[in-house]
């Protein structure tokens, strides 16, 4: 059957804009309604990641970027590839709710057929284990990736307060997060800048003074540390020093040893109900229970008491995991991992 048009136009979107470049038209054209048909088709993002996620279900099948671009066309006559894919879990998105508020951003290469990055989204359980939180796949490490990918995790998971991402140095992943979580703290993760430190054949002498600054709490320990730094190796110092030093101090969030008694090396000696005075080394710190800090920073950085706010915490014989951020408590750890997986996704053709 064919069906006779008055006119036709053909067009394509100028990438990045709003406006259609014309490339032909016809005043009078017929068409077949199946070439109708056939030119109508469009491979939406919905449309195919609702198949993914069916498939998924399926353990008959291996999903792969081959099996879903072979069934869309089998199925609907359609040729897609893949820019951008993000998957998440339900059971991830809920349960990531009882883990820390901090994400560790980590990507790389992929060496198959379709190439492009693979994006992984991690955090940490109560019990300082890895918590699988989102994957994905990208065209390339570029500013548009990465906005693409984030808004995808925003949708996926909301914000949270004081929500803290780690990377690496990589620009693209910082333009991202400030782009699409501004609320956000984004801080560079302590191995992959030592990693990046080895890469450039820093003395070992150097990469030590890194760690011990990167570790400590208090900015006039951090300068020392840094200033030592300069002394040795200004081109690595002036590389350090790139970024912010709250971007470098970023080790409280992720590790933390337990609870240790201090009762050995401190002194303690109450000022008020919560307050403390803590001795240790010859200088002395103030503990405030009831506000949960202390001179040290470590307490209100980590939320865990520091040996010095344990000194004082034994002194008036209280438990200490009163004093501890709910991130830590095993009830936590039970809710992290009490849902089943079901999986959601999302992807752009």
């Amino acid at each position: 059957m064919m069906i006779g048009v008055g006119w036709c136009v053909r067009a394509f979107r100028i990438k990045d804009s709003t406006l259609f470049k014309i490339v032909k038209i016809e005043k009078k054209h017929d068409y077949s309604v199946d070439t109708m048909k056939a030119d109508q088709r469009h491979a939406t993002s919905k449309l195919i990641s609702g198949y993914i996620i069916d498939n998924l279900r399926d353990p008959r099948f291996e999903v792969t970027q081959a099996f879903v671009m072979a069934e869309m066309q089998k199925l609907h006559g359609l040729d897609i590839g893949f820019l951008y894919m993000f998957y998440a879990y339900g059971s991830s998105i809920s349960s990531w709710n009882h883990c820390r508020p901090v994400i560790v951003v980590d990507a790389t290469f992929l060496k198959s057929k379709f190439r492009g990055v693979l994006i992984i989204l991690v955090s940490e359980d109560a019990n300082n284990q890895i918590f699988p939180l989102a994957f994905g796949r990208v065209e390339s490490e570029n500013n548009s990736s990465y906005e693409w990918y984030f808004s995808k995790l925003r949708n996926a998971i909301g914000s949270r307060e004081n929500l803290i991402f780690l990377s690496d140095k990589h620009q693209a992943i910082a333009y991202g997060i400030a782009k699409v979580y501004p609320e956000s703290h984004h801080g560079i993760c302590i191995y992959h800048l030592e990693q990046n430190l080895k890469r450039r054949k820093v003395k070992s002498e150097v990469i030590k003074l890194f760690q011990s600054a990167a570790r400590v709490y208090r900015r006039k320990e951090f300068d020392l540390y840094m200033s030592d730094i300069a002394k040795v190796d200004k081109k690595t110092y002036d590389y350090l020093m790139e970024e912010p030093p709250e971007r470098s101090k970023v080790a409280a969030y992720i590790k933390n040893d337990g609870f240790h008694s201090s009762e050995a090396t401190t002194l303690v000696f109450p000022v008020g109900s919560w307050r403390s005075r803590v001795e240790e080394e010859g200088i002395t710190f103030l503990v405030d229970l009831n506000k949960r800090t202390c001179d040290c920073f470590q307490f209100q950085f980590d939320e865990l008491p520091c040996i010095h706010a344990i000194a004082a915490i034994e002194k008036r014989n209280i438990k200490k995991s009163n004093f501890c951020s709910h991130w830590y408590l095993k009830e936590s750890l039970r809710k992290t991992y009490e849902r089943q997986i079901h999986p959601v996704g999302h992807t752009d053709s």
